[in-house]
């Protein structure tokens, strides 16, 4: 989930970001190491039935990027998915890199 940021408050939202990112870190390390989750965690894990595999939109921004290693910036393009956001402050953070915003796209008016 995005988290807007301002410059004079403080979100609790981004603690709990960092928390949950933090504790898929140290599973993916875990994984890393020894393969597979422990029987405990399994154990406690809840069950899922009937599953597939699925894919779902995410919050993600849409522009023309400058400065990017591999975009060429002659076309248009999604970022990776959206972590937070600042309009106050200038920019984006995603799940590959920083953005500093640009000038916003013009809302197409119905004239």
């Amino acid at each position: 989930m995005p988290v807007l940021l301002t410059a004079a408050v403080r979100s609790d939202e981004l603690d709990i970001e960092i928390e949950r990112a933090a504790e898929l870190l140290r599973d993916l390390k875990h994984l890393r190491e020894h393969v597979r989750p422990s029987m405990e965690t399994l154990h406690q894990a809840p069950v899922l039935h009937g599953w597939s595999p699925a894919f779902r939109p995410v919050a993600c921004l849409h522009g023309r990027p400058s400065g990017h290693p591999r975009l060429s910036g002659r076309q248009d393009a999604l970022t990776s998915p959206l972590y937070v956001l600042s309009l106050e402050l200038g920019f984006a953070r995603t799940e590959s890199r920083f953005w500093r915003l640009g000038t916003p796209a013009v809302e197409a008016s119905d004239a």
